[in-house]
């Protein structure tokens, strides 16, 4: 999966999203990639909801139940990435966020918090949590 070309295909305006995830990883070439997680504005994900080329999708999280997120072939689409004691707002998120070959990917350090949460209950997030923590490491005077 070419993550550039899967997010430049949606058109997102800058300033209107950020890739979460593992996207920043994929992007740096860090990481295989299946999929593409988006934080959107509420601006955005109602003109997504209109639009029938994405599914909606019921969360099955218990604090998520009755809430839904987007899906249009590898792309998802949330309105936020909230999770343990990490809860940037969508514009925090927007504004740190990396700009690679056009495309906006949250910060590095933004992901690492993430990842630290998600593995609380996900232990498949250590690995990242590894490959980030290395690559900041062997990257100091880089801002990623």
């Amino acid at each position: 999966m070419d993550i550039f070309e899967e997010v430049s295909k949606l058109n997102f305006p800058l300033g209107s999203y950020v890739v979460v995830g593992s996207g920043h990883l994929i992007a740096l070439g860090l990481k295989e990639g299946k999929d593409v997680d988006i934080v959107v504005t509420p601006e955005l994900f109602s003109k997504c909801l209109h639009n029938q080329l994405w599914k909606q999708i019921p969360w099955t999280y218990p604090e998520k139940v009755g809430h839904i997120f987007l899906r249009r072939g590898v792309v998802e689409l949330y309105l936020d990435v909230n999770c343990g004691s990490f809860n940037p707002s969508t514009d925090e998120l927007i504004q740190r966020a990396k700009i690679i070959e056009g495309v906006a990917f949250a910060s590095l350090e933004d992901v690492l918090k993430l990842k630290i949460e998600y593995s609380k209950t996900k232990p498949k997030h250590l690995m990242d949590i590894k490959i980030i923590k290395e690559f900041l490491n062997t990257h100091p005077s880089l801002s990623y």
